[in-house]
């Protein structure tokens, strides 16, 4: 009944989100021409509609008209943020669209700090108002804890933070708690039957805090709870012990318990590589003379051929051939046995400063990076990503340790830290952090930063 409850009044609250954008925009229409004389037009029809459609579903997806019991003022200040840049966007997208010239983008500009004020001192009004409710024993939930010491963290928020409207029916734990909260909270020993409490108790939640959990004891209490409809909350150390990154995936209605510690956010990995694919295609379209002229320099200044291809290894340990314009001399491979001892770099990889391997032409593509552009041939095959993990040869693989593979979890790239933060002068062990970094902390925002870094690189030619 609760939950029936709550969804009408978070429906509500969208409904409203609507209106108050609805008064928005209107008032940014006043502001902006001094009259309502806009909504004259047919097309104030269209206008209104999209709101409506985009402010209710962009509401759903940041889920503002939930009223969150425990979410800080900051959280909800920032989704405000996102919806009404998001919307505003949106509503210019279609201002383009429609043709809408007399309205114009400055109008929108107003429209987004009304929208932004006026919802965000909404929201402030209704969770001041619920958290006084609750502090007042109104809109609570009776829930009941079954631990151990590791509990008392929650147990204390629990009691201190009454604005939350959780009342403490029972605690089902050992003597420590008994000694802690018996005076104030009844405190029942670790061998009560649940199920049989939930039935003479009403009971809206159990939450389950334990250092050592057994399979069998969670599986008996998320039975007893799903029985009667009451919802089970768990918390355990393996959930701050497990960095990686999970979530429910259903193969077909079976749903799966996934972790994974590579980037999971399909949306933002589809623009990525819908980027990659794009950009790659435009670069080589108009850097064309660059690769005619650049092949015509290898000709004249080292007879043999224009491109290098080697073989690498990919996502999760594909191989496939990486493309570069050459550099070195062709008998490259066979001196690199005589210059091992010349090796400036730590762990399985080579490097020289100083390469007697290296052409002429093919020092100055180096420092430049412009050896690289045929990667982005790599890129257009998918392969390869234009931001991501150097891609190694196969032979650097096998002396990996066994940390080191997962930067093999995300597909290679042309650029990534390493290559904009000093190459050569960095050990290899923290080149392979480097490259885990990249992965642990991935979005958009950090490719971008690296693709400006790696073309300030490229003009100040300071590539080893």
């Amino acid at each position: 009944m609760i939950r029936e409850k709550e969804n009408v009044v978070n429906n509500f609250l969208a409904f409203v989100e609507v209106a108050i954008a609805w008064i928005s925009f209107n008032l940014s229409l006043f502001l902006y021409f001094g009259h309502f004389s806009f909504l004259r037009y047919k097309d104030s029809i269209i206008l209104h509609l999209i709101i409506a459609f985009v402010w209710f579903a962009l509401g759903k997806y940041f889920r503002l008209a939930q009223l969150h019991r425990s979410r800080p003022y900051s959280a909800i200040l920032f989704n405000c943020v996102a919806l009404v840049l998001s919307g505003t966007s949106l509503l210019g997208l279609a201002v383009l669209v429609f043709d809408l010239y007399y309205v114009g983008f400055d109008p929108l500009i107003y429209f987004g700090f009304i929208n932004l004020t006026l919802m965000f001192a909404f929201k402030i009004m209704v969770f001041a108002s619920f958290k006084r409710a609750r502090v007042h024993g109104r809109n609570t939930r009776a829930m009941v804890i079954i631990g151990d010491y590791t509990a008392t963290s929650f147990i204390e928020q629990i009691l201190k933070y009454k604005e939350w409207g959780y009342k403490i029916v029972s605690i089902i734990g050992n003597g420590d708690l008994s000694q802690m909260y018996g005076d104030i909270i009844p405190v029942l020993s670790p061998d009560t039957d649940v199920a049989k409490l939930l039935e003479d108790k009403t009971i809206d939640e159990v939450v389950f805090i334990k250092d050592k959990m057994s399979v069998e004891e969670v599986e008996d209490i998320t039975h007893a709870c799903s029985e009667v409809g009451v919802i089970f909350r768990m918390y355990s150390p393996f959930f701050n012990k497990l960095k990686s990154k999970a979530h429910i995936h259903h193969y077909n209605t079976m749903p799966l318990l996934t972790i994974a510690n590579t980037p999971t956010d399909y949306l933002a990995m589809r623009v990525k590589a819908i980027f990659d694919f794009v950009f790659s295609l435009v670069l080589i379209v108009l850097a064309s003379p660059v690769f005619v002229l650049i092949s015509i320099l290898i000709v004249l200044t080292d007879r043999g051929p224009v491109f290098f291809k080697q073989k690498r290894v990919g996502l999760r340990g594909r191989k496939f051939y990486a493309f570069k314009f050459r550099t070195m001399v062709t008998n490259a491979e066979e001196l690199k046995s005589k210059l091992m001892e010349d090796n400036e770099m730590d762990g399985p990889v080579f490097k020289m400063k100083k390469d007697p391997r290296i052409t002429k032409i093919g020092r100055f593509l180096r420092k430049t990076s412009l050896d690289e552009l045929p990667q982005f041939f790599n890129v257009l095959m998918g392969d390869m990503s234009i931001v991501g993990p150097r891609p190694p040869v196969p032979q650097e693989v096998k002396e990996y340790e066994r940390w080191q593979l997962r930067r093999l979890s995300m597909k290679p790239g042309i650029t990534c830290t390493w290559q904009v933060s000093g190459r050569n002068d960095i050990p290899f062990e923290e080149w392979m952090k480097m490259d885990l970094d990249y992965i642990d902390n991935w979005s958009l925002k950090l490719d971008f930063v690296i693709f400006l870094k790696t073309i300030r690189t490229m003009i100040l030619a300071d590539g080893h």
